[in-house]
């Protein structure tokens, strides 16, 4: 059910194919978070944790078409940066198309900034921004 939501939510070129979804879910430090609505999973995060960095990737963060502006994405950000608050991550990154309005704005709302051009990031020689949020420190740290 994932990879068919990763196939709905990107192009062709950018979705992962079944191998490297399954790849990058079974890394070192990979956290996977779903969201599920009247049983069916409908929205996921995945994320890699590098606790020895204290740092982490969100990889990616799907959610079905018809199921959008339901909360359901700012939910799964906000489990996400639960989990990575209990493991002391200060750094949370991400990559976006920068042609991705959308998801920018909705990063942007969420606290994170862009931070560096990265050229020919995707297929097509489509740029990206590396967006990055600084985490609280952990109570008790």
């Amino acid at each position: 059910m994932i990879l068919s939501i990763d196939e709905a939510c990107f192009p062709p070129e950018i979705a992962y194919d079944a191998v490297d979804l399954r790849h990058m879910m079974a890394r070192s430090g990979a956290e996977t978070l779903v969201l599920e609505e009247d049983g069916r999973i409908v929205a996921f995060l995945l994320m890699e944790v590098d606790r020895g960095r204290k740092t982490a990737t969100l990889v990616t963060l799907d959610v079905l078409e018809e199921c959008r502006r339901k909360g359901y994405a700012s939910s799964l950000l906000a489990r996400s940066e639960q989990t990575l608050a209990g493991l002391r991550v200060t750094s949370y990154k991400l990559q976006v198309d920068t042609q991705n309005e959308g998801a920018i704005s909705f990063y942007r709302k969420n606290g994170f900034e862009e931070q560096r051009l990265l050229r020919k990031y995707y297929p097509g020689s489509r740029d990206a921004w590396e967006m990055v949020k600084t985490l609280p420190p952990s109570a008790g740290t």
